[in-house]
């Protein structure tokens, strides 16, 4: 998975000569309203922060970019006193330049408040990194959307009531696999760890790439949030007889499929993410989960449902009105991406912080 995905060698995202878009959809790419939302929620954690001078925004894992450029925009629309004070770093593995071609986001007047172009735009850094270990004294946000669950996993099998592993090996030139001991002592440890109770049989992921992250961020940020939004469930749920077979799956030219071994470096790779062990972890390097909760009620929360009534609003034709107004519930069908997960946590930040974001505080 590790060489699949980012080997310079022709791995997806290292060499990633398509946009994202070619291969699979996300939440930034249906509308912008889902940055305009979250930007939200960004200008009120910078008020929680007693408005600094200086806010740093950090999206690790920008992708195209989509998610930046609705941000800033949003930003500039709706908080220009936010927007001075924002920075913000789009970091990437490979970080894709805009082009003359890329399409400029248009927003209707859809959440803005106002028609017409920002009064002010963020600045806005692109940086080439895969992680956050070039970063220090963040006073702000580190933001990941779809990120995590990209992170290489081990695979696990249960034979005979003990955690075996899932390795990769060469039969008659195929790729085929292959299970033995664990590679890492850590792999059991944290299976372990989440009281699990496992049939023989069952197959799933482990992600201790978790471990070096939650150190990267707790490394990174002085004072401040983190926003982490990703397909993924608390561990009783994500261990359940409902994902006996684990979680992998691959996008390809928006087909989806569960083989790993085919389309080498062109095809994503994803497993979804284990949120009880990210808060557990998070916990231990002095990273307080402050919020937790279903993508679509976190949009609810910020506003989204006055989104929609600012399109009925607008002098546009019955399907272009009809073609944006299905963009947008996508962000909240739990077909399409209301059901992710949204991690808010805090770090160097007073006790009962009250997010808007997670005003409703059940999932």
């Amino acid at each position: 998975m590790e060489a699949c995905l980012y080997s310079p060698r022709g791995g997806f995202y290292s060499t990633r000569a398509q946009r994202i878009s070619t291969h699979f959809g996300t939440s930034s790419l249906s509308h912008p309203a889902f940055g305009a939302l979250i930007a939200r929620q960004l200008e009120q954690m910078w008020h929680v922060l007693d408005e600094p001078r200086v806010f740093h925004l950090v999206e690790v894992g920008c992708g195209d970019g989509a998610l930046a450029q609705s941000i800033v925009r949003a930003c500039g629309q709706m908080a220009p006193r936010f927007a001075e004070a924002l920075s913000y770093v789009a970091a990437d593995y490979a970080p894709r330049r805009p082009q003359a071609s890329d399409p400029i986001v248009d927003w209707d007047g859809v959440g803005a408040g106002t028609s017409g172009r920002p009064e002010a735009i963020p600045e806005l850094q692109r940086v080439k990194t895969r992680g956050l270990s070039p970063f220090r004294n963040i006073v702000g946000c580190i933001l990941s959307n779809e990120l995590i669950d990209n992170f290489p996993v081990h695979r696990f099998v249960i034979r005979d009531g003990r955690v075996k592993e899932v390795f990769v090996t060469l039969a008659a030139g195929n790729l085929v696999e292959t299970v033995d001991e664990p590679s890492s002592p850590l792999i059991e440890e944290r299976i372990a760890s989440l009281n699990l109770s496992l049939p023989d049989g069952y197959r799933g992921e482990v992600n201790l790439a978790l471990e070096d992250w939650t150190c990267q961020v707790s490394r990174a940020l002085d004072r401040g949030f983190v926003l982490t939004i990703d397909y993924g469930e608390e561990a009783g749920a994500l261990y359940s007889a409902g994902n006996q077979e684990g979680t992998l799956t691959c996008f390809h030219r928006h087909a989806v499929g569960n083989d790993p071994y085919q389309h080498i470096g062109q095809q994503d790779i994803t497993s979804h993410v284990d949120f009880t062990t990210l808060m557990q972890l998070g916990e231990r390097h002095g990273i307080a989960t402050v919020g937790y909760a279903l993508q679509r009620q976190f949009l609810t929360d910020l506003g989204f449902p006055s989104f929609l009534d600012r399109l009925e609003a607008q002098e546009l034709s019955a399907a272009r009105k009809e073609l944006t107004r299905m963009a947008m519930a996508a962000l909240v069908d739990p077909e399409d991406y209301g059901n992710l997960k949204v991690l808010a946590q805090a770090k160097g930040v007073g006790p009962g912080i009250e997010l808007l974001g997670f005003a409703n505080k059940g999932t």
